[in-house]
């Protein structure tokens, strides 16, 4: 949660308990609380709501937890809270809220009605339930794109991308300056601007302070920031604070406040690392808050977030046009297509009409979703709003973007769980993968009807019976299995990522199944069939190898004309990798036959290289080189005689591709 926007909210829920009077952590727990310092109030909340068994304690203490990112602990207080006589409707609101991002859609709407009872034309409450009957019928379809999170994210908040001169710059509370003053409400560093180099979500894991000099990173909140076009200018949100507001009085006074407000900085030298000058924005103000700069790229219009008074509710957003000698014309509130009587925050132009914010008012599938709307010049209006949909959103807060001018990727800003805590920075792609699988006969090489088919990744997992080939679509980037049998057969098990660096792209895998053959065991003219069974288990096949004896290695058989070892053959030689590794003193040559086609100097090329790359598959397995010979054979020792090579079937071809070793040393 980002503490921008919890400076609109979080505001309206300083309440004086009266009975503080009476409770030493009481006492402490609220100074805590009305001063901001959610995370130092957690323990003393904690201790008196043992004890004082009221909906204010428990709901105080819900939103230390929520502010300071315990989602879980801060759904325990709410529902103490909504569960306990004299609750206000705003603290179910609040709990309805953090239900849908806990994607707990029922229990949400349940609370959602009850606040409608009170509040019957909340615009906003009516669309948070559409909101949760939308995310309970829409099926889990594939996003159109993938997100990954970005290698220099922390556990604290990275949020709100901006992009500058090829960098992408952004809000962080991570203390690169370990003398860095720690923030009272999450027990963090403050926010300050900070850029990683990045190439289209290539980026570096180290961080940069964009600016070094004290005007640009003062010892409260700075950030989040837009820029120029041309670059040389940078609208960024500051946090101001009255100094009464830190005085030790219980409760903060009429002197006492804490708003955002906007500063422009200019003439940026990149030797100095700083800013030549910063000056205030004309439109702050010490009677609400203006934050979230957002400058079009032509640099006409500026849109910011306020909750200034006679607005929708909540934080709106609003533009102001650039008028003659730079100054800015009145801010106009954008209206009720956009602002709702929840938040709407961190605007961003991603064109000269295109503005993307995120809000909690509009309907959603929880927490802020990011929405797009189109601005008309002509009729001085934005059109209605559209949900930008997954992966960009989540059930969670999805805070802000700042999209490529092509319009397929991007990079946001979300607290939705990952390896790193709180609020994290994620490249985003359009991108659509499909998968076509290929099941053929390996003596046919034709495809195999009735084929029972797996395919399964975190996300998904199909079961079927396939009719020789397989179409669909896959979760991008997901990691994959695909398991497939049939009566007869064998079984066959491939794994693969969908990743693509293409927008549209189409995965092909082709499975061979054998059916099982004789194996043979041959020693000079002694020769001694037996059938093999699956899964192959050399241990079983050859418990006693002799000294020079010659053994087929199980079903690997080649393609016409190809060295290339197959997803089947690298099955079958992990298997007398196992059966190598418990023999450590055993030698062995590797053998490869081809069928009678091609002139002989070529079979005995083509044999040589289909034994060298068994040989190179077993030592990448971890089986010693100097164990390993190899030979190529070519047709003149051949496994099945055919007279007339022309009159061969396809089986004789079939079985003369195969492969031997012999034991060299036991």
């Amino acid at each position: 949660m980002a503490l921008p926007k919890l400076l609109f909210v979080v505001l309206v829920f300083f309440v004086c308990n009266a009975s503080a009077k009476d409770n030493k952590d009481l006492i402490r727990a609220q100074y805590y609380y009305t001063h901001c310092a959610y995370n130092d109030a957690i323990p003393y909340y904690e201790k008196v709501a043992a004890d004082v068994n009221t909906s204010a304690i428990y709901a105080e203490l819900g939103d230390c937890y929520y502010i300071t990112n315990n989602f879980s602990k801060a759904s325990e207080s709410y529902n103490k809270a909504v569960n306990t006589v004299g609750c206000s409707a705003a603290v179910t609101l609040r709990y309805a809220q953090l239900l849908m991002q806990l994607m707990q859609y029922d229990e949400a709407q349940k609370w959602l009605m009850k606040y409608q009872e009170t509040y019957k034309n909340d615009k906003r409450v009516a669309n948070l339930i559409a909101g949760c009957n939308t995310a309970r019928q829409t099926p889990d379809a594939i996003p159109p794109g993938a997100v990954a999170l970005l290698p220099f994210n922390t556990d604290g908040s990275d949020f709100a991308p901006a992009l500058w001169k090829g960098r992408l710059v952004f809000a962080s509370d991570t203390a690169i300056d370990t003398k860095k003053k720690k923030d009272y409400w999450t027990g963090r560093s403050y926010y300050n601007i900070y850029f990683a180099n990045c190439d289209k979500g290539n980026c570096t894991p180290e961080l940069q302070k964009l600016s070094e000099t004290k005007k640009a990173n003062i010892k409260y909140h700075d950030g989040p920031a837009t820029f120029s076009a041309d670059g040389k200018q940078m609208y960024f949100t500051r946090t101001k604070y009255n100094d009464n507001f830190f005085a030790k009085k219980t409760d903060p006074g009429k002197d006492s406040f804490v708003l955002l407000e906007v500063m422009i900085a200019s003439d940026y030298d990149t030797a100095t690392k700083q800013f030549k000058t910063i000056t205030p924005f004309q439109h702050n103000s010490d009677d609400h808050s203006v934050a979230h700069p957002a400058l079009s790229p032509n640099g006409k219009l500026l849109a910011f977030t306020s909750n200034m008074k006679k607005g929708q509710g909540g934080s709106d957003i609003y533009i102001c046009k650039k008028m003659g000698g730079g100054s800015w014309s009145k801010p106009q509130n954008v209206g009720n297509l956009v602002n709702t009587e929840g938040e709407e925050l961190f605007p961003y132009w991603a064109d000269n009409e295109t503005l993307y914010f995120s809000s909690d008012g509009h309907e959603g599938i929880g927490g802020l979703d990011i929405y797009k709307c189109k601005w008309d010049e002509k009729s001085n209006t934005f059109s209605a709003v559209e949900n930008v949909g997954t992966p960009v959103n989540s059930s969670y807060d999805d805070i802000s973007l700042a999209m490529f001018a092509d319009g397929k990727s991007a990079y946001l800003s979300s607290n939705r769980p990952a390896v790193k805590g709180g609020d994290n920075i994620y490249y985003y792609r359009k991108v659509k993968i499909y998968f076509r699988l290929n099941v053929i006969d390996s003596l046919t090489r034709q495809p195999l009807p009735e084929v029972q088919m797996s395919l399964s990744s975190a996300k998904d997992k199909k079961d079927e019976v396939i009719q020789g080939d397989y179409f669909t679509q896959l979760y991008p980037d997901a990691s994959y299995e695909v398991n497939v049998s049939k009566v007869e057969y064998g079984r066959q098990s491939l794994f693969f990522n969908a990743t693509t660096s293409k927008d549209i792209d189409t995965i092909v895998k082709e499975v061979v199944l054998y059916k099982p053959v004789p194996v043979r065991v041959r020693k000079k003219d002694t020769i001694a069939t037996y059938l093999d069974s699956l899964p192959i288990s050399f241990e079983h096949k050859f418990c006693c190898p002799m000294l020079h004896n010659i053994y087929q290695i199980g079903h690997i058989y080649f393609a016409y004309d190809s060295h290339e070892l197959t997803d089947t053959a690298k099955w079958v030689l992990d298997s007398l990798v196992s059966y190598l590794q418990k023999r450590p003193a055993m030698r062995i040559e590797v053998r490869a036959h081809t069928d009678c086609r091609g002139v002989e100097a070529y079979n005995i090329k083509l044999s040589n290289e289909r034994s060298l790359s068994v040989v190179k598959y077993l030592v990448s397995k971890g089986v010693a080189r100097k164990r390993l010979e190899y030979i190529g054979l070519g047709y003149k020792r051949a496994i099945e005689d055919c007279p007339d090579c022309s009159k061969c079937s396809e089986e004789q071809y079939y079985l003369h591709r195969v492969l031997e070793f012999k034991v060299l040393q036991l």
